[in-house]
């Protein structure tokens, strides 16, 4: 059975090319779009997403590439990932989960299998290596976040850089002009995680334009005495700050709590905190104002975004979904 190659050498274009056309995910000239069907025609080939439908053959499988790194939010991770599951059962899909660093390898070679109908994308950072990939695969692939490259995938995501500028706008008319972010590990900013990094630089611009000093100081770890470091550090260069906003998850927010109490320092009345990029904290003790990630809209968007691609209902590439957050008042922001 002829495959991909054998097309590229007989229409003497490169394998990108005829996936290119194949796909319709970038526009081909006229001349070499009818060389690389003309090879195709005369080889029998058929991409294998195309073959399996013509057969009534779906695999009713997803593969879904989200890899594992040592900042990983094991909590977050599972959430979204039985979120996209439930959403694929609902149409009868299954999921193949694909965890290894390397994701834009693993992409290739599930596409070229043919044991998949489309590839879901988790845990994905500002300039992905997946999205790229994804241009010359036959698949459609959605991904759960927003890469700035984002042309050869669809896309949907909460609007992290709107969550950003209404933090701070929410900090200002509240009379907050000096706001702490407590972030995660500070590799995950380095990686370029895509919702961190947006919501971050999103709350530092908009504090430029406001008026309002934003410091941010990554976590060296979730524990007691690192929260009391980051917040001695923090104060130190700042000691006016009387909103702090966590990045991070239920165990730091909780110690970050703690050290403020132990400090003397009374939430909202000294210091208001928030949560931002956070999910599940309604079940902490003392519960905190929250702007939540929304795993269950998010990807259930993102699966039924899939469907359409597979039915035939849309062949948009590119288009990214945006949707807003919900703020989550708990009592712990009052006015300053």
């Amino acid at each position: 059975m002829a495959g991909i190659k054998d097309v590229a050498a007989l229409a003497g274009v490169s394998i990108s090319t005829v996936s290119y056309v194949m796909s319709g995910k970038r526009s081909i000239g006229e001349a070499t779009k009818a060389k690389v069907m003309a090879a195709a025609k005369k080889l029998n080939y058929m991409p294998n997403a195309q073959a399996r439908n013509l057969r009534g053959e779906p695999t009713k499988v997803l593969a879904l590439s989200s890899p594992i790194h040592e900042y990983t939010d094991y909590s977050n991770y599972a959430v979204f990932f039985f979120a996209l599951a439930m959403r694929a059962k609902r149409y009868g899909y299954d999921i193949l989960l694909l965890m290894h660093e390397y994701g834009d390898q693993e992409l290739t070679r599930i596409a070229s299998s043919g044991m998949v109908d489309g590839i879901l994308l988790l845990d994905v950072v500002m300039c992905d290596a997946r999205a790229d990939v994804a241009r010359t695969l036959d698949l459609p692939v959605v991904a759960v976040g927003y890469p700035s490259n984002s042309d050869g995938i669809y896309s949907v995501d909460l609007d992290f850089e709107r969550m950003g500028r209404e933090a701070i706008e929410k900090a200002y008319a509240l009379g907050h002009r000096h706001v702490l972010i407590a972030g995660t590990d500070q590799s995950a900013y380095e990686d370029g995680s895509n919702y961190l990094v947006r919501f971050r630089d999103a709350a530092a611009k908009k504090g430029d334009d406001l008026g309002v000093s934003v410091l941010f100081k990554p976590s060296t770890g979730f524990g007691r005495d690192d929260v009391n470091l980051m917040l001695d550090e923090a104060l130190s260069e700042d000691p006016d700050i009387s909103l702090i906003i966590c990045q991070t998850n239920a165990v730091h927010i909780t110690n970050v709590l703690n050290a403020l109490h132990m400090r003397g320092l009374r939430v909202p009345e000294d210091v208001s905190v928030l949560a931002a990029c956070t999910y599940g904290l309604g079940s902490l003790p003392r519960k905190v104002d929250e702007l939540p990630m929304l795993p269950n809209e998010t990807c259930s968007r993102a699966v039924d975004i899939m469907m359409e691609v597979l039915q035939g209902k849309r062949n948009d590439v590119g288009h990214v979904e945006l949707l807003p957050s919900r703020y989550q008042a708990r009592g712990t922001v009052a006015a300053h």
